[in-house]
């Protein structure tokens, strides 16, 4: 056989081994990129992204209930809700603006002023629990550490 032919030959092989593999990689890529788990990994990397671009809160678990009362007291609500977790803060806004609503801002306040009695739950967590004049807990906040090492109310 000629030389120039079996160069032809392999020539053509190969952009046909190419070709397949170019469509095979690709096949693969198109399922990965549309497949669920993909779209659930984008979601988790986005939404820690959230979080790691949520800065309120404070250094300590103290800090961030000073934080949370303090704009509880200027009448500030949307400042009050940024101080919780990122998946309650509309929800806390709605529960806040009700009790501002009915004019119970300052009781909320004097209730969340009162002596707090702090459990630790995991090196992240943290409970406050609050007693009313009967010596009973009328009240419990779970404070957390954040991924960006802030504390977040996760609930009230």
């Amino acid at each position: 056989m000629n030389k120039k032919l079996i160069i032809k030959y392999f020539l053509q092989f190969l952009v046909i081994v190419l070709i397949g593999a170019g469509i095979f990689f690709g096949i693969g890529y198109y399922r990965y990129r549309t497949s669920p788990e993909y779209h659930k990994y984008q979601d988790l990397l986005a939404q820690k992204e959230r979080y790691m671009a949520d800065t309120y809160g404070g250094d300590t678990p103290e800090e961030t209930l000073e934080l949370f009362i303090s704009a509880l007291k200027t009448g500030d609500i949307d400042l009050a809700s940024k101080y919780f977790v990122l998946d309650k803060q509309e929800e806390w806004r709605g529960n806040l603006n009700n009790v501002k609503s009915a004019n119970k801002i300052t009781e909320m306040t004097f209730d969340l002023e009162r002596k707090k009695y702090k459990n630790d739950i995991s090196d992240g967590q943290v409970s406050f629990s609050i007693a009313n004049d009967q010596k009973q807990v009328a009240l419990t906040i779970l404070v957390a550490k954040n991924v960006n090492n802030k504390w977040k109310i996760l609930d009230l």
